[in-house]
């Protein structure tokens, strides 16, 4: 950072604390000298080395490689200001005057020349953040990359630091407010508004295109993958999570996204033509899914006619949002090995959770409730319809179903539809 950095400025209070919403260039975000450092690096709040060192351990790495590269690669990026401390120094206040104005009373123009101005830094304060390390160390990481980056702009509120022990406890006290009552957005509403997540795209798609989806009202737009209880859900198929993680068994992630980043796909919006082509798969599985469970597809085009069918005790495991991620689980290993014309023999199985074939597998007939070991419930149905299963994998079958019918000499039945 320059000496004498000059940022345009509005400033306000709120509780005890005056803020400062200022406009920085990314260069002068992240200059290693005089820009904004992590707490560990600042070490003003815990004036211990060994505490320090735990806070900067708590810096996770893996979230600043996505950063890194959703700064890099999308166009339409943006990020939340950073709240930042600043402490030392001589920073000035450079009020900007409003003119008088017919549109403005005097009481207006004396309160709003209050509030927009002029922030100095000399170039000696010492700035740390409280709020976005992460997306700090992003920037840090994109700019060496891509040092054009540094001529962007971003928003960051600063809030000034006292080097006294009350002043400590006060930062203190807003940085743990800062990452402890944040409320992060549901699964469910990210993928209302994602527009990157193919995903999440796909599953919006589906509730606008998919014929028996548009109609009717069918999916639930819940924070969470389950259906809820009782008759609240009555008329729901399933939720638009499930569609979500069911797209993610269904769709190609490295064909929509390229290659894994620290073992992870960073998802920036594929263009239209890719989207629609993974659509078209996964339209395919349901249209797949719908032909093989016949009451399904009643469902759906009249849930107040066919609304028995949720309350068959123990419920249907297709009408389940977990069944339903199964039951695509199984699709795509059959697609994989080119074999989808045994996809019917999915026909054969048990529908009914409370019986004998999905007993302590999928579900606890004890407790009433379904079991959500996804994996053990897709192994259990590919040994059930006469498909290779590894001997460890079966071993954890057989270990859960001990476990939760509490009979360690139970033994798991044998294939029912060999």
């Amino acid at each position: 950072m320059k000496n004498n950095l000059l940022l345009p400025c509005l400033t306000g209070k709120f509780g005890s604390w005056r803020f400062y919403n200022v406009v920085m260039k990314i260069k002068d975000l992240v200059d290693p000298i005089n820009g904004v450092k992590s707490v560990p690096e600042a070490k003003k709040i815990y004036r211990s080395d060994n505490l320090n060192e735990i806070l900067q351990r708590l810096e996770d790495p893996k979230r600043i490689e996505p950063l890194k590269n959703y700064i890099l690669k999308q166009k339409d990026r943006y990020f939340n200001s950073l709240t930042v401390a600043f402490t030392g120094g001589n920073p000035k206040w450079y009020p900007v005057s409003i003119k008088k104005d017919i549109k403005f009373t005097d009481e207006d123009i004396d309160y709003l020349n209050l509030k927009f101005g002029i922030l100095e830094l000399t170039g000696k304060e010492e700035l740390f953040i409280l709020d976005g390390q992460h997306r700090l160390l992003g920037l840090k990481s994109a700019i060496k990359i891509k040092p054009e980056v540094g001529e962007e702009e971003i928003s960051v509120m600063l809030v000034k630091h006292d080097e006294t022990s009350e002043g400590i406890k006060r930062t203190r006290r807003i940085f743990v407010s800062l990452n402890r009552n944040a409320k992060p957005v549901s699964e469910g509403e990210n993928i209302i508004l994602e527009e990157d997540d193919a995903s999440a795209i796909i599953a919006r798609l589906l509730i606008e295109k998919y014929p028996l989806f548009k109609t009717n009202n069918v999916i639930a737009f819940n924070k969470n993958l389950n259906l809820k209880p009782g008759k609240q859900d009555i008329d729901k198929f399933t939720s638009i999570l499930a569609l979500y993680k069911i797209n993610e068994v269904l769709i190609d992630h490295e064909k929509l996204y390229g290659t894994k980043v620290e073992g992870k796909y960073v998802r920036i919006r594929p263009n239209d033509k890719l989207i629609e082509e993974e659509y078209k798969i996964v339209s395919d599985f349901w249209d797949a899914f719908f032909s093989a469970f016949s009451n399904a597809k009643l469902f759906v085009n009249n849930p107040k006619k066919y609304s028995s069918f949720k309350t068959v005790k123990g419920g249907l495991f297709y009408m389940r949002p977990l069944g339903q991620e199964i039951i695509a689980l199984f699709y795509m290993q059959l697609k994989f090995e080119n074999n989808l014309s045994k996809f019917s023999q999915i026909k054969k199985v048990e529908a009914c959770l409370e019986s004998d074939l999905w007993n302590y597998i999928l579900y606890n007939p004890h407790k009433g409730n379904v079991l959500m070991n996804k994996g053990n419930a897709f192994n259990y149905l590919l040994y059930n319809l006469g498909f290779p299963i590894q001997k460890s994998k079966l071993k954890l079958v057989e270990s859960s179903y001990y476990k939760n019918s509490g009979d360690l000499k139970l033994n798991l039945p044998k294939p029912k539809y060999v």
